[in-house]
């Protein structure tokens, strides 16, 4: 479901340029894609069944990739109807903490290609301040996602955990073994994302932002973009490979920065 997400999104922004305007939206249509969403949730298809794909911080970016392309699909952060704001805010990392750590990916993805909606603002502003608050408070340099690492299990989902006491950096896995959740694991894998500081500097004007750009530029660069991660204790940056996707949310967030995105005013 994640790559399909992402390519609606990207075919929605292709549809939507001026210069080949139209020409994704034949395609699309050729696809049953209502054949996977069920009582506006979408589903994936896993060893010849489907298998909800709601609970996960994708399903909100996922269910406005749907939506550009007129299919109705429910959001899990969708909380702040019928409650005050502060209840509503409280309901949404409620949520949040269920699903798992919230990195910068895909919340800035949002802002990137369809404007930020109200719930992904409001994480975003909670993510990053407590980002600053670490490296105010302790030093530590702070920019969480997914991402390969270079070590088993060599993909980690990381983020702030918001039903966690104190402000704790989490990280999981696909499979989602304890083993991987542990003080211990996080404290030896945790890492800082390239890609998470290029998308909070096309998302914030801030000097925090600035800094952790200079800091990716300083010990991430490689002959061919990016490394994928650095890591946190070590400051050491992976070294033997580098990913797609690492590089291609640079060149995104680059885009927006230089104001030629697809949503350049």
């Amino acid at each position: 479901m994640g790559v399909m997400r992402v390519l609606l999104s990207a075919l929605y922004n292709l549809d939507t340029h001026p210069l080949v305007k139209d020409r994704a939206a034949p395609t699309v249509a050729n696809w049953d894609l209502k054949d996977i969403v069920e009582d506006g949730v979408v589903y994936s298809v896993e060893g010849g069944q489907l298998q909800s794909t709601f609970r996960s911080h994708c399903a909100h970016y996922a269910a406005w990739a749907f939506r550009t392309w007129g299919i109705e699909v429910r959001s899990p952060y969708e909380v702040f109807e019928g409650r005050s704001p502060s209840d509503g805010q409280m309901a949404l990392l409620e949520v949040c903490g269920d699903i798992g750590p919230l990195g910068a990916e895909p919340l800035l993805m949002e802002a990137l290609e369809f404007g930020m909606s109200p719930e992904s603002a409001y994480l975003a502003d909670v993510l990053f301040a407590a980002q600053l608050e670490e490296y105010m408070e302790t030093g530590r340099t702070i920019a969480v996602s997914e991402a390969p690492i270079n070590s088993d299990p060599w993909f980690l989902y990381q983020g702030l955990q918001f039903d966690a006491p104190g402000r704790v950096w989490a990280t999981d896995t696909v499979d989602g073994l304890e083993v991987h959740r542990t003080k211990e694991f996080r404290e030896q894998h945790l890492s800082i994302s390239p890609k998470a500081a290029f998308l909070w500097a096309s998302y914030k004007d801030h000097p925090f932002c600035d800094q952790l750009l200079t800091f990716v530029r300083d010990k991430a660069r490689t002959p061919y973009g990016f490394a994928s991660s650095i890591n946190q204790r070590t400051g050491e940056a992976s070294r033997t490979y580098s990913d797609i996707n690492t590089n291609a949310v640079i060149l995104q967030s680059i885009a927006c920065m230089l104001d030629v995105g697809p949503n350049a005013q």
